[in-house]
């Protein structure tokens, strides 16, 4: 059912990303959701080391 919902939320046209879109300045909202994206991976990954690190010491 919710998969419903966000199909039919999809399809609406929103007036911001047009905005956006027609201004250019949606390239800059993308890369900077890309960048804080990237960044929270890269995050995880050390932290998984760490962790894996500490499992094999303890």
């Amino acid at each position: 059912m919710s998969f419903f919902i966000l199909f039919i939320m999809l399809l609406q046209e929103v007036e911001m990303a047009d905005a956006l879109r027609t201004d250019g300045k949606i390239y800059v909202v993308v890369v900077i959701f890309l960048v804080i994206l990237i960044a929270l991976f890269l995050y995880l990954h050390r932290l998984e080391k760490k962790i894996d690190r500490l499992e094999k010491r303890g």
